[in-house]
């Protein structure tokens, strides 16, 4: 059988190479041979993957050989040389749409091969040796699937972008006017490499078609999918190094002559790892035009954040302390939301009330990082049945999440405690959680800081005009404002009548003093029992002594048994009487007491306490 003459073993030939990973090898010769056949090549490589039958892909192979061949009969021992000999079939089934790669076992009959079978739907698996590996590979989405760049859909791309996009400081180098046959956008994780690409795809021309192949796509087939469409189209490939092993030179520079953007991602040590790593890899990645970001955002990125008026994205200017935005945003809601569900009756408990206790110190505007004790006072006035759980709350706490952050932060050294910024920009903006307690407000204001009475101050104050009389009662504790005193007092509140029955009868309004006095002695204020009842006693020796002095003589004695058993009544009933004028009964009842022994009525009477004269 002379050199260029046809036999029937050579379609078969063909098909295997053509299904198989060696036909870019064998592209690259016929390509030296035969540059029209080699395009013709190239076509019929995607055709036979596409076809729905052994017959389809037959019929085509055979048909291109017809042609390939009188041009030059070298391309039949090139395609020999590339397959093999036949050897005993071993048959299999092909699932539709699924490619099956196998790494044949060499022999002494030729050289190690891989078999390629893909997009079949019901041909059989012609095998040569032994399987050592069946890979599985997936083929590219249809382009009716494909997606507009100009709407496309964040989370459609892996980027889970819920803020405005904030343009960054290497978007100048991303311009859409740029000509980039292949992009690749690096970075640490979470840096924003993903949503940056994603921006960029969205500025690209009207009516530019996104290719999102999933992980595993054979992408040799891609550029006769793309061949069929008129509209500009661009590969998103995000995670690059989950395709490049479907990636390689010869497919990268296809795409780039057909003018398909490729817009791809890879952390920076992946990036390392492949660039510098094994050659096939390191060739394809040498060929991009590579723009790495930065985790930490720069004072011009911050100041754009800040002029969105996206409450999110200003709350991260004011909460994000290390400038890791990216970061800040992408984990910041997987905390609040674990946070959250630790509250469940079934969560952990301990730990949902110890980072509660840390949030509602920050509420009160103690944002910087407090000292244990305290965070820790709040925690067992939360959770008091769990106070000896504080050590493994804390450690579940602290623990970092996504290699980002826990829920609180600890300071090195110092062991004080924050909540998480996110966690704090929520847990201020929100109002699905309850009121900060009465009782942490106090806890806070102790601290001494400025910042946290004003904020109480117009806490308070809102809380009292909506009527809440606890709100009126430390309000006014707070400025030392008694109108809101007595409103609180009017309104029912016991410690609020006790303080104000007490400064009233301070100032000599007994009548006021006594109707507050009793209000909080009834609703069992232990203070305002004791004042009232001074009071009282007061009141009834004033009323004896004019009596004694109208020359009532039970009156009298009764006034005897009161000062006698009570120096400091006489000492207040004398006080009482000189405010009142009345010198001679005041200087009476003075000498009274200091002949009792009362320390203050002697030194009033300078000593002259040793007779009193009726």
């Amino acid at each position: 059988m002379g050199e260029g003459q046809l036999r029937e073993g050579d379609f078969d030939a063909l098909l295997r190479v053509l299904r198989s990973d060696s036909y870019l090898g064998l592209m690259e010769r016929l390509s030296a041979l035969d540059p029209e056949g080699a395009l013709g090549f190239d076509l019929l490589a995607s055709r036979v993957r596409l076809a729905v039958s052994r017959e389809a892909a037959r019929a085509g192979a055979e048909q291109w050989l017809r042609r390939a061949v009188p041009r030059d009969p070298r391309v039949l021992d090139v395609i020999r040389s590339y397959a093999g000999e036949p050897a005993p079939a071993m048959p299999g089934r092909v699932t539709p749409g699924r490619e099956v790669q196998g790494r044949v076992t060499p022999g002494r009959e030729g050289p190690a091969v891989r078999n390629t079978v893909a997009d079949s739907a019901a041909g059989n698996i012609v095998q040569a040796h032994t399987v050592e590996q069946v890979n599985f590979f997936t083929a590219p989405p249809d382009p009716a699937l494909w997606l507009d760049a100009a709407t496309v859909d964040p989370h459609a791309l892996g980027a889970p972008h819920e803020v405005p996009y904030i343009r960054r400081d290497r978007d100048a180098d991303l311009g859409p006017e740029r000509r980039d046959g292949f992009l690749l956008i690096t970075g640490a994780p979470l840096s924003g490499k993903t949503t940056t690409a994603w921006a960029h795809v969205r500025r690209l021309a009207p009516g530019t078609q996104v290719c999102v192949p999933p992980p595993g796509t054979d992408l040799r087939t891609l550029p006769e999918r793309i061949a069929a469409r008129k509209s500009p189209c661009v590969l998103w490939l995000d995670d690059l190094e989950r395709y490049l092993e479907g990636l390689d030179g010869a497919l990268l520079s296809r795409l780039i002559a057909m003018g398909v953007r490729t817009v791809a991602t890879m952390t920076d040590a992946a990036y390392d790892e492949h660039r510098f790593g094994a050659p096939a890899t390191a060739r394809v990645l040498s060929r991009a035009r590579v723009v790495e970001l930065e985790l930490e955002w720069s004072r011009l990125e911050l100041m754009r954040m800040d002029a969105s008026g996206d409450r999110r994205l200003r709350d991260a200017v004011d909460f994000c302390h290390d400038k890791r935005v990216t970061p800040y945003l992408a984990v910041g809601p997987e905390l609040w939301e674990e946070w959250r569900r630790a509250g469940r009756s079934t969560g952990n408990q301990p730990g949902h009330q110890l980072v509660r206790a840390a949030l509602d110190l920050a509420r009160c505007w103690l944002t910087e990082p407090q000292p244990r004790d305290l965070v820790r006072a709040v925690y067992e006035m939360y959770a008091p049945e769990h106070a000896e759980a504080f050590d493994a709350a804390l450690a579940w706490a602290v623990r970092p999440r996504h290699g980002v952050a826990g829920l609180l932060v600890e300071t090195p050294g110092t062991g004080e405690l924050a909540g998480y910024g996110y966690l704090v920009a929520e847990a201020m903006a929100t109002e699905e959680l309850p009121p900060v307690p009465y009782e942490t407000w106090d806890l806070a204001l102790a601290q001494g800081e400025p910042l946290v009475t004003t904020l109480a101050t117009r806490y308070f104050r809102h809380h009292a005009k909506a009527g809440d009389s606890e709100a009126m009662y430390r309000l006014a504790r707070l400025t030392d404002d008694e109108e809101w005193l007595r409103k609180a007092a009017d309104a029912g509140h016991t410690a609020a009548a006790a303080d104000l029955g007490s400064a009233l009868a301070d100032r000599g309004d007994t009548r006021e003093a006594s109707r507050y006095l009793e209000k909080a002695a009834e609703a069992g204020d232990a203070r305002a029992m004791t004042r009232l009842g001074r009071l009282l006693q007061i009141q009834a020796t004033t009323w004896l002594a004019r009596a004694a002095a109208a020359d009532d003589s039970e009156a009298y004695l009764y006034t005897q048994a009161f000062t006698v058993a009570n120096p400091q009544a006489g000492f207040l009933l004398a006080r009482l009487l000189e405010e009142e004028g009345r010198e001679k009964e005041a200087a009476f009842w003075m000498r009274w007491a200091a002949h009792a022994g009362h320390p203050g009525a002697v030194e009033a009477v300078g000593g002259g306490a040793d007779t009193v004269e009726g």
